[in-house]
């Protein structure tokens, strides 16, 4: 995957949950560092060289795949627009919506 989960994520993430969303984001991309540093000895006394690397060559060609399919180019374009772009394509938490009128003590539904 290279750069491109730390360029998307510095991106990506409407400005309320950058902070956390990029935090996830980091752990994530760590944690699959681990597992394939952790991995690889142990898989190629297992499998073999050759075929380690064709697994791992395998996978990197799925995630190419997808990154070609569904990452959106957003160079060039403000902050804004690429957040406008993206909430369209977005799965909508209800956690993630916007609250247009604040919450009364009494009525608690949002």
């Amino acid at each position: 995957m290279g750069t491109v989960p730390w360029i998307v994520n510095s991106e990506i993430y409407p400005l309320r949950f950058r902070g956390i969303c990029g935090g996830i984001a980091a752990t994530a991309n760590w944690i699959s560092n681990l597992i394939v540093a952790q991995s690889f000895l142990s898989l190629t006394e297992a499998i073999g060289t050759s075929w380690t690397f064709l697994m791992f060559g395998v996978i990197s060609v799925i995630a190419l795949l997808f990154v070609v399919v569904c990452v959106p180019e957003t160079k060039g374009m403000p902050m804004e627009e690429i957040e406008k772009m993206l909430e369209g394509r977005s799965l909508h938490f209800k956690f993630w919506k916007k609250r247009s009128q604040p919450v009364e003590k009494g009525n608690q539904t949002a």
